[in-house]
């Protein structure tokens, strides 16, 4: 087509009102979910306790919701298909102070605009209901009809007079995937309402109505799934959620629900947010599940930002974000989310008295550990004994024997040692498998224990606290080592200089890309130098990658380099003495990078793998 002349005479007219909404639609109406979600919404803005939604060919052929909420009057039914014209604000000021979910009357007149749509409507104050039809934005009757209080919605034919956007739809599949998705937000915002939903013929869900979140939540992830309830208030958020446990985790996104004042909205800071409150307990490509439903005043939110408005801005984001961090990271540090060995603390409050039976998790905790020391003097130092083989169990009569060991606090060498007697610590050392996992039986349950990556989350509390105060001991090598970096690790190694020697290594540039190692952490000075400053400089570049704070990033680093490995040999002593540390840990079931530290096996487990 030739481009205009310069002379040509362009008129400018308004547009069509079918044309408009036909535009209008291109927006509010990207696919089959689209249209769900708006009515839908309209739906829980009348009011309605249950909802139906029924879906006909992935929403090609039909989209049927049913409310049973206040209805339209007689005389408001086509005033509701005119664009723009809404109950929900009157003046835009009132965008402000929002309660509804729709505001912008565009999704009726946009969806009659590109469909066969009918709608039959009853409000509790009228004898007789209310049909009315348009087909392609064009009315085509309006009569009385027998009908129920409330209001049904039929959209047919979707896109059947916009070819090119009927074209762009994807497979039935996955317009059905997409449909399933919106229709489970919805019913998980608005917990407390009945829904059932059909697609393709096929039963998606049925909700009775009075479920509280933690309920519905279970019902749509899975009730064997274990979850954990999230509640507060932070400043301008309050909270309130149900989060799936850091064993409930998925490769992806699917299974999370973030809702501000009950919309449900996508916004990748909230999420990384919810993601970050997990910290440690989550390993690396895995993501949360559950909901969290957000309360905000609605004079920090703009949802005027898209006509789907499943986008919003956030007047302060930043105190949003770090709300919902700290909220969903105390709703995992509860008692009981995670099956673990019970202090002796934990163990006196609830009336636990020497000598009674010990038929749940239990075990002493003194204040040192059985042959490293006190546990409030320790060094990295001492640690190290971890790594020693000592070619054998210790003797069944010294289990009950506990060495107390003085150190020098201004040396780290052990002064002097006395022995006394004690009770058994409550737990019992069975053995070892593989020379990686350690088995031990508490109560009537197993715990298998990965020495590795235990042994690494003792470390790295141990190593976090000393790299900030910049207190790590350091070993000079006898003799200094070179080593050449390529460029990506040097640039690396340039960035972190500082702080490397401030943990404990001497390091400096010897010319060209290479390094001049003259001390290591002494923690780690039983380790091939270059071969372990190679891997610390790969693990500062790939944890900075992942947004991870440097000195976090340090701690991590000389944790996992320096933590006993698979195949290391433990006696029954140092095993010992490494769980009684990871129990006082602040974070012992997982190690720093997401793996779990143990696991359990009740014996009801057991009896049912064996059929008993």
């Amino acid at each position: 087509m030739p481009a205009p002349k310069v002379t040509d005479k362009r008129l400018i007219r308004p547009l069509p009102k079918n044309v408009i909404n036909k535009i209008a639609a291109g927006e509010v109406v990207e696919r089959p979910a689209s249209a769900v979600k708006e009515l839908v919404e309209n739906a829980v803005d009348a009011g309605a306790a249950k909802i139906d939604i029924i879906i006909e060919k992935s929403g090609a052929k039909l989209i049927k919701i049913v409310d049973n909420g206040c209805g339209i009057d007689e005389d408001q039914i086509e005033i509701a298909f005119s664009r723009h014209a809404t109950s929900k604000i009157a003046n835009f000021s009132d965008l402000d102070t929002l309660a509804s979910f729709g505001f912008r009357g565009e999704a009726l007149p946009s969806l009659a605009s590109v469909s066969r749509l009918r709608m039959v409507s009853r409000t509790r104050d009228s004898d007789s209901g209310r049909e009315i039809i348009y087909e392609g934005g064009v009315l085509q009757s309006k009569r009385p009809i027998a009908a129920a209080v409330g209001t049904t919605v039929e959209v047919a034919d979707l896109f059947f007079n916009t070819p090119a956007r009927r074209k762009f739809l994807k497979s039935e599949t996955t317009e059905a995937r997409y449909l399933a998705r919106v229709a489970t937000a919805l019913a998980v915002s608005n917990y407390s309402l009945g829904f059932n939903a059909d697609i393709n013929g096929k039963r998606l869900f049925s909700f009775s109505s009075g479920q509280s979140l933690s309920e519905r939540v279970k019902a749509v992830l899975g009730e064997k799934n274990k979850f954990v309830p999230v509640a507060g208030e932070i400043d301008l958020v309050r909270l309130e959620g149900c989060i799936g446990a850091p064993d409930n985790v998925r490769p992806n996104r699917y299974g999370q629900f973030l809702f501000i004042n009950g919309r449900f909205i996508a916004s990748i800071s909230l999420s990384h947010a919810w993601l970050s409150g997990y910290g440690e307990l989550m390993a690396r490509g895995m993501y949360p599940v559950g909901a969290l439903l957000l309360t905000i005043e609605p004079t920090e939110v703009d949802v005027n930002v898209h006509p789907s408005k499943t986008e919003v801005r956030l007047s302060r984001e930043r105190e949003v974000y770090e709300a919902v961090r700290k909220l969903v990271a105390e709703s995992l540090r509860q008692d009981g989310i995670i099956p673990t060995l019970k202090t002796a603390e934990a163990i006196s409050t609830s009336g636990f008295k020497p000598g009674e039976s010990s038929e749940r998790p239990f075990v002493r905790t003194p204040s040192f550990v059985p042959g490293i020391g006190s546990v409030k003097n320790a060094s990295p130092g001492l640690i190290a004994d971890l790594y020693k083989n000592v070619g054998g169990d210790t003797p069944i009569s010294e289990t009950n024997r506990i060495t107390q060991v003085t150190i020098d606090k201004s040396t780290g060498e052990v002064i002097g040692k006395t022995e006394s007697s004690g009770p058994s610590a409550g737990f019992r050392f069975i053995g070892r498998f593989d020379n990686l996992y350690l088995i031990i039986e508490a109560g009537e349950a197993l715990y298998i224990v990965d020495q590795h990556t235990a042994h690494e989350r003792v470390l790295y509390e141990q190593m976090l606290e000393k790299v900030e105060k910049q207190a790590i001991n350091a070993q000079n090598l006898l003799f200094p080592v070179q080593i050449e970096l390529d460029p990506e690790q040097y640039a690396v190694f340039e960035e972190s200089a500082a702080l490397l020697n401030n943990s404990g290594f001497g390091v400096s540039s010897f010319g060209g890309r290479m390094v001049n190692v003259e001390a290591m952490p002494s923690i780690m000075s039983k380790r091939s130098t270059e071969t372990t400053f190679v891997k610390v400089i790969d693990d500062l570049a790939s944890l900075r990658n992942a947004g991870c704070d440097q000195k976090k990033a340090m701690a991590q680093s000389i944790a996992c380099r320096s933590a006993v490995m698979a195949g290391d040999y433990l006696s029954e002593r140092e095993a010992t003495g490494l769980l009684e540390q990871l129990l006082r840990c602040r974070d012992k079931y997982s190690c720093p990078h997401g793996r779990p530290t143990f696991i359990r096996l009740s014996r009801g487990e057991l009896d049912k793998q064996f059929g008993r």
